[in-house]
């Protein structure tokens, strides 16, 4: 009988060349595979489960329903988020106690980033642990990375500012070491001035000088977020259903 078990941070890098196969937002897998970024990674031998801190989860190989039943386990009862991003037959294995949507998945395969014109009052900066600490929202580097610490050493990405506070922002919210996964965000008095595309054009030009490739990816209903993507110039590449608890 196999064993839906944890794997030891040591043993990681063993299962890169699986994360490398997951056909959609491999990047988040990738980054937990490879070391940079923290999560759990749980398998039965014929299955893997990629659960990243900042709570998705990715499937690869071939999984049952004992392990489609251990992943449901978690997603009720671990006490960490688990928002899970598979196909639609793993999806109609999920029932009433989940709800099902959408993600979409972008990337960007210019050579060179996009143009941006910065506006009077505004300035744009390199993110640091001063800027980070009075950003607000949902978006910034604490909901991926375990640290400012970590994210400063292993991330990139950059702020407008309007007398000196964070107005929008772009970074990593995931990095491999192939792609890097672009989150956004914009302070609400400071929303309809094109800052966040600033913001990202300035990521996507640190990111493409790097050797990677930037991705993005939002839900099936944020056209905010799938139409700036489209505007900075991302491919949609993949969509996928999400799945979490009720």
């Amino acid at each position: 009988m196999t064993v839906f078990r944890k794997i030891p941070q040591n043993s990681y890098c063993d299962f890169i060349q699986t994360a490398e196969n997951i056909p959609f937002g491999k990047i988040y897998p990738l980054s937990l595979a490879e070391g940079r970024q923290a999560g759990d990674i749980y398998t039965n031998g014929k299955a893997v489960l990629f659960h990243h801190l900042c709570g998705f989860g990715h499937i690869a190989g071939s999984a049952d329903d004992a392990f489609i039943n251990s992943i449901k386990e978690l997603m009720l009862n671990c006490g960490r988020r688990l928002v899970l991003f598979a196909d639609n037959a793993i999806a109609e294995k999920f029932g009433e106690e989940f709800a099902v949507s959408g993600r979409l998945f972008f990337e960007y395969r210019k050579s060179t980033p996009p143009e941006y014109f910065l506006p009077d009052g505004y300035k744009l900066e390199k993110l640091d642990s001063g800027l980070i600490s009075q950003m607000a929202g949902r978006i910034v580097p604490a909901f991926s990375w375990e640290s400012t610490e970590n994210f400063l050493a292993g991330g990139t990405g950059y702020c407008v500012t309007f007398d000196g506070r964070p107005a929008a922002w772009a970074f990593s919210a995931a990095v491999s070491g192939i792609e890097v996964d672009i989150g956004v965000e914009t302070d609400p008095a400071h929303r309809r001035k094109g800052l966040a595309f600033i913001a990202a054009a300035k990521t996507i030009e640190d990111i493409l000088e790097s050797g990677r490739t930037p991705v993005w990816a939002c839900h099936s209903e944020n056209t905010g977020s799938a139409g700036l993507a489209q505007k900075l110039g991302f491919c949609k590449t993949a969509e996928c259903c999400v799945i979490h608890k009720r």
